[in-house]
């Protein structure tokens, strides 16, 4: 719809004219959504980089209409990654800035990983792209704002204490042994349970904040 009026609110096109329109956006935003599920789904079973062949016979919706869809590759794949993280919306929490140091650790690192595991096969993919596309780059930078922030809130009486340069060191440390990066390398590269890489996690944090 163009949005025109006749200047008092009233539609220039009446409503038999407005409906086929109308259902055409219905299916094309249905359509739309679908690849993008499907495009997740794939990424969550292990496919790393879906291609629109495997989605186009996954979702049952045509070549033709998903480049009809979508501007390029790169527009599904920043879809695909919005509808992400609202799909993750809920695993971002507030968490505990006061009260026994072990209990905010153990909250942070629980849901690191409740996070992390839930992130991780698009957020492979978003690392991939990130260097050549600005948006994924940009919300990459927020995720990593965000968790950076976080550490703040959760652990701000430790990082409080002492000099400024001091204050920021940690701080940078700290970012380092609970990112997702750290994370991933634990869980891929050195094959940890999702129980061990928390304990180690658990252990550089605790590390770093007495050091």
């Amino acid at each position: 719809m163009s949005g025109i009026d006749g200047g008092d609110g009233a539609p220039l096109l009446a409503p038999d004219a407005d409906e086929p329109t109308d259902g055409r956006v219905r299916r094309a935003t249905r359509s739309r959504q679908l690849v993008v599920e499907t495009f997740l789904d794939l990424l969550n079973e292990g496919e790393p980089q879906p291609t629109a062949q495997q989605v186009a016979t996954r979702s049952g919706v045509s070549m033709r209409s998903i480049f009809r869809l979508f501007d390029d590759v790169e527009a599904m794949h920043t879809a695909a990654i919005a509808t992400q993280i609202s799909r993750v919306r809920h695993l971002l929490v507030e968490l505990p800035g006061e009260g026994p140091l072990d209990g905010r650790i153990a909250a942070l690192v629980d849901s690191r990983a409740e996070t992390f595991e839930a992130i991780s096969p698009v957020r492979r993919m978003a690392v991939r792209l990130a260097p050549t596309s600005r948006p994924i780059r940009a919300d990459l930078d927020r995720a990593n704002a965000y968790f950076r922030n976080q550490l703040e809130q959760v652990l701000g009486p430790e990082l409080s204490a002492g000099p400024t340069r001091r204050r920021r060191e940690r701080l940078d440390a700290l970012d380092v042994v609970t990112s997702w990066e750290t994370w991933e390398r634990l869980r891929t590269a050195q094959d940890c349970s999702v129980r061990d890489a928390k304990r180690i996690v658990t252990g550089l944090v605790e590390r770093t904040l007495a050091g």
